[in-house]
């Protein structure tokens, strides 16, 4: 009795490996495989083979989008990050294969001119990828946000004493809408992305920080010299929104994230938290944290804080400059030799 139930089982079991075994062959053709963000790849998997024929394909992208399940078709990775791109093929016998491929997508830079009235992206070491002129001259601030579920380039120009802020779509360089910017002399952009998704703008003429409505550009809030004295000691009698220099958000966990300022009088950086308000319309209130820390570029126009570091575009040299936002030391590492006359904004896109 034992030897027959001892048998049956060992038949069982090689019929399920037969099973695995049947010559089902999951093939995946992507291209390409690796680009800067938003990469945007082909996959195929026409190539795959099963004696029986290919009952299902399965695609899993590695993010946290759900499956699909197609032979082919196009997908976007909005950030970047290495991914893995998975696909499963089952056979109308049962049977299953799955294979695998990396793609690598880079961060992309965007930088703006002033003189040339244009935006570029730039891969990480400054190539050229893209570039559109703009319809408003003096662009200034540039950042990467959100509307309507949509990816956006977000740009202020000066324009002539016409202030504008523009939003526009990053794939095209056409204007989708362009806004009236608070005061006079618009500078640095940035979005915040985690809890009350908005815009934060400083402008030159005004020494103002700005707190924007994406849709629309309402002004939710303004915060001056004054506001800030009476809640961060560590300004005191410091140059504070004197030459505004810089502006970028990171995000934090279970928080609002933090502004960075950059002075220009005195090249100091600032780490600023936002303690928001119960909604986007209520008071969010700023603090500056910790001291400031030195930052030994004298022409800056623009930073962005990227993988820890602070990296700040210097007009003089036409360079973006890596440095430790810490200690203020310089890394050592350069992007030279990008296009344009007068970089003005920079946000790198991840």
């Amino acid at each position: 009795m034992h030897r027959v139930l001892g048998l049956a089982l060992l038949i069982a079991a090689l019929g399920l490996l037969a099973g695995c075994n049947s010559g089902t062959i999951a093939v995946i053709n992507a291209t390409p495989l690796v680009g800067v963000v938003p990469l945007v790849i082909s996959y195929d998997g026409a190539g795959s083979t099963s004696p029986s024929g290919i009952s299902t394909y399965t695609w899993d992208f590695g993010t946290d989008d759900p499956e699909v399940h197609a032979e082919t078709g196009t997908y976007t990775y909005d950030h970047a990050g290495t991914y893995m791109l998975r696909l499963t093929v089952r056979g109308v016998d049962g049977s299953t294969s799955t294979t695998t491929v990396t793609v690598r997508v880079d961060p992309a830079m965007w930088i703006t001119d002033a003189n040339l009235n244009k935006v570029y992206k730039l891969d990480m070491q400054g190539n050229e990828i893209d570039s559109f002129a703009l319809p408003f001259t003096e662009p200034h601030g540039i950042t990467v946000g959100e509307v309507g579920g949509k990816t956006w380039l977000f740009v202020a120009c000066k324009n002539g004493g016409n202030q504008r802020i523009l939003r526009i779509d990053p794939a095209t360089g056409n204007v989708i809408q362009n806004y009236s910017a608070p005061a006079q002399s618009p500078l640095n952009l940035t979005y915040q992305a985690e809890m009350q998704k908005q815009l934060w703008h400083v402008d030159a003429l005004s020494r103002k920080l700005y707190r924007l409505n994406p849709p629309d550009m309402q002004v939710y809030d303004a915060y001056g010299q004054s506001y800030f004295k009476a809640t961060s000691p560590q300004v005191g009698n410091l140059p504070f929104l004197w030459e505004p220099q810089g502006l970028d958000w990171t995000p934090a966990a279970n928080a609002a994230g933090y502004l960075w300022y950059f002075e220009g009088q005195n090249r100091m950086l600032y780490k600023i938290k936002i303690i928001p308000g119960y909604d986007i319309q209520s008071n969010t209130q700023l603090q500056v944290i910790g001291d400031p820390v030195n930052i030994p570029i004298f022409s800056a126009s623009a930073i962005d804080m990227y993988d820890g570091k602070l990296w700040v575009v210097d007009v003089d040299t036409h360079a973006i400059i890596e440095v430790d936002p810490a200690s203020g030391v310089l890394t050592g590492n350069r992007i030279t030799g990008f296009p344009g006359a007068a970089p003005a904004g920079l946000e790198i896109q991840h």
